[in-house]
């Protein structure tokens, strides 16, 4: 999914249980991570999580947030790999206070990753996870994202409204000609996918907002409601 489908589809999603949890798990990961780069990421060494950290550096990158930026954490780099291509375990050794591990594991994580996770934890570590419910993994994680729970089976709807054609439609004022058919098919299918809640995540971890600590957008939030919709 490119960058002006996720768009899509994150405005699409807008009030609803997916939009505001994507939204709050990616705010409270940029509010943790208080030391420059001190955003890891990490997962299982048959799938460790590029697709993320290349869309979390895009968009950090592109909001002007460079003290953010994540690192991949790799479990066996190859020698003479670039610099940003061979952070090892020994990243996760060096972790503590202001920073974050965010663990993506679409399949139930091996002993292995949880002891890893568990001695980063100790360390001071905040961990945030993106995955499919595992209860050991739910334990160390201080934050979750469980895509399948906020995620009907079917195409369908969630807590305010359903993802239809029309509500595809008249996202940003768009017209009929403006959206492929092929677009809104993929924007159904991504809805029901593991990788759609990391292009969600990715794209609200960029958020003006992200970095602020809660009271301040709640202030911001009770000034707006005060003063009414704007004329």
């Amino acid at each position: 999914m490119d960058l002006t489908k996720a768009s899509l589809l994150r405005e699409m999603l807008t009030g609803t249980e997916l939009g505001s949890r994507t939204t709050s798990f990616a705010h409270s990961m940029r509010r943790y991570t208080t030391r420059r780069g001190g955003l890891l990421l990490f997962g299982p060494p048959e799938d460790e999580p590029w697709h993320l950290t290349a869309h979390l550096d895009d968009e950090l990158h592109r909001a002007g947030v460079e003290d953010v930026r994540p690192a991949l954490v790799r479990w066996t780099p190859p020698p003479g790999a670039p610099p940003h291509l061979a952070i090892g375990l020994d990243r996760l050794r060096e972790s503590g206070r202001g920073e974050s591990l965010l663990v993506v594991a679409e399949d139930r994580p091996a002993d292995t990753l949880l002891e890893r996770i568990d001695d980063v934890r100790r360390r001071g570590t905040t961990i945030f996870s993106i995955d499919n419910g595992d209860k050991e993994l739910a334990g160390l994680a201080h934050e979750s994202l469980v895509p399948e729970l906020l995620v009907p089976a079917g195409f369908g709807s969630w807590a305010n409204h359903s993802v239809t054609e029309d509500a595809v439609r008249r996202t940003e004022g768009a017209v009929d000609d403006e959206i492929p058919d092929e677009t809104l098919t993929a924007l159904r299918e991504a809805v029901a996918g593991f990788e759609m809640t990391q292009h969600l995540v990715s794209l609200a971890a960029a958020d003006p907002e992200a970095g602020q600590a809660n009271w301040r957008r709640s202030l911001r939030t009770f000034i707006e409601r005060l003063g009414g919709e704007p004329g």
